[in-house]
């Protein structure tokens, strides 16, 4: 491109414009290297009287792409120009095969989908307006101007394009979320209102994994919108995902308790769904350990179907817990007389028995925990008086062996940091017997670092006699505090 062009493209000199037009025919034509060419420029820029000037002499620029695909209506939608956009919109409206609201870049984007994701509501109004379909088209990415719009919280931009069209709540993303899915996870509940009223029927849909927008409010933890969902449909706590888990067993999994009474408070037989593994939300909470959950169901009237009930594979949610070391869990059930502690799964093992035989040397605190929960309460149930000697043995038995891995890591990294200091130790040494610059041999000096006087030479004598104090201590204190 001229450069004379592009500086008056950009300050939107129109007559400078002029008269390279008249003089040069096809000078308007010229591109900056990423393809840009006047009239992008002057879109950019919200030079309108040079758009009108531009479209006027060379009409075909109005939708030439650049090397990203984008036409002058991309960008002046991007940048917010709604005139600029309808002066482009006006000068196609003849061609019944060009609207510019669909025209697209490299990445699928519209000049809409530019609009919204800057947030400029009136370029989609506008735009949009004698194009309402366009709306309805999504990008490489599988991103509607809705979806972005609620992606990004633009309320007013969301409401805009819902008013304009209401086939955009039928948008189904990625993952076939709906906009209210979208609208849940980015916990908006204003947009999910305004959703509601165009498409009740919306809360009840469901997205690939079978999830419905309450699903996701309940495993998000959000109160205040698990409490609007059910007002608009308690069906949807019915509901089981890919995994027949409810929002209850999401809920009960991450511990929001507070989100366990709302569920339970319309819908209260919610609590005897099982998932596709046959675990109620007693099982759920228990195998992830969660404390506060596990308190809770524990003191509700239905407790009693819970508390023994097997899965598949006959594991209760005892077994769960000391299958994953939750040993505050193990300890919470094992206190509760109505917990059966000998109860054996589909592999013939009880809790303790599944402690046992784990061999996971990554958590032995939380094993001794746990097997100590578990066997004292054998001990305190004892039918057998060996559950009582074995009881006995247990704290230093396993104790010991706890402490016995643990002393032999203690040992190996002893022995690491100790070489380590050494090495560092040698090294410091000879350094300080290899002084950088040599000596003076001239006297009054003679005998002195030549380098005595800079302030760089004196860091480093400093350094170096740190490391060397600092590494001799360290071996010496690890070599005297390691076992023999």
């Amino acid at each position: 491109m001229d450069q004379r062009l592009l500086k008056a493209a950009r300050s939107g000199e129109i007559n400078i414009i002029k008269q390279l037009a008249d003089a040069e025919g096809n000078i308007l034509g010229g591109t900056t290297p990423q393809g840009n060419t006047a009239l992008h420029m002057a879109a950019r820029f919200g030079h309108e009287n040079l758009v009108q000037e531009i479209i006027k002499r060379q009409p075909n620029l109005v939708l030439k792409s650049n090397l990203k695909g984008e036409t002058p209506v991309h960008v002046a939608a991007r940048a917010g120009h709604w005139k600029i956009a309808l002066l482009f919109r006006d000068a196609v409206r003849g061609s019944t095969d060009v609207q510019v609201a669909r025209v697209r870049d490299n990445y699928g984007n519209t000049p809409l989908h530019c609009a919204v994701r800057n947030d400029h509501y009136l370029v989609v109004w506008r735009l949009a307006d004698k194009d309402r379909e366009a709306l309805e088209l999504v990008n490489n990415a599988g991103e509607s101007p809705l979806s972005i719009a609620i992606d990004l919280k633009l309320a007013v931009t969301a409401e805009a394009i819902i008013g304009l069209n209401r086939s955009t709540l039928d948008y189904r993303g990625p993952n076939g979320q709906t906009p209210l899915h979208c609208a849940v996870i980015r916990r908006d509940s204003h947009i999910m209102r305004k959703m509601h009223i165009r498409k009740p029927k919306l809360v009840q849909m469901k997205d690939e994994k079978q999830r419905t927008p309450l699903h996701y409010a309940a495993a998000l933890g959000e109160s205040e919108i698990v409490k609007m969902l059910l007002e608009w449909d308690t069906s949807s706590a019915y509901q089981g995902d890919d995994n027949q888990q409810i929002p209850l067993h999401l809920a009960a999994e991450n511990g929001q308790v507070s989100l366990l009474k709302i569920l339970l408070d319309p819908c209260p037989d919610t609590i005897e769904l099982l998932d596709n593994e046959q675990q109620n939300i007693l099982h759920c909470a228990a195998k992830i350990g969660n404390i506060d959950a596990v308190s809770f169901i524990l003191k509700l009237t239905e407790m009693e179907d819970l508390i023994n009930a097997p899965d598949m594979n006959g594991n209760t949610p005892l077994h769960l817990a000391a299958r994953n070391f939750h040993s505050s869990i193990v300890y919470i059930l094992t206190r509760n007389a109505k917990v059966d502690i000998r109860a054996v799964n589909k592999f013939n093992e009880t809790a303790l028995a599944i402690v046992q035989s784990s061999d996971d040397h990554g958590m032995e605190l939380q094993k001794h925990l746990a097997l100590k929960a578990l066997k004292s309460a054998f001990a305190k149930r004892a039918i057998n008086p060996k559950d009582v000697v074995d009881n006995a043995e247990f704290s230093y038995v396993e104790l010991e062996k706890v402490v016995e891995r643990g002393s032999k890591k203690s040992q190996e990294m002893a022995r690491t940091i100790s070489v380590m200091a050494t090495l560092i130790a040698t090294f410091t040494f000879t350094a300080a017997f290899t002084i950088p610059g040599g000596f003076n041999n001239d006297k009054p000096d003679e005998g002195m670092a030549t380098l005595i006087n800079k302030s760089a030479f004196q860091a480093f004598v400093i350094t170096d006699t740190i490391a060397m104090t600092s590494s001799m201590t360290a071996a010496v204190v690890v070599d005297s505090s390691s076992p023999a």
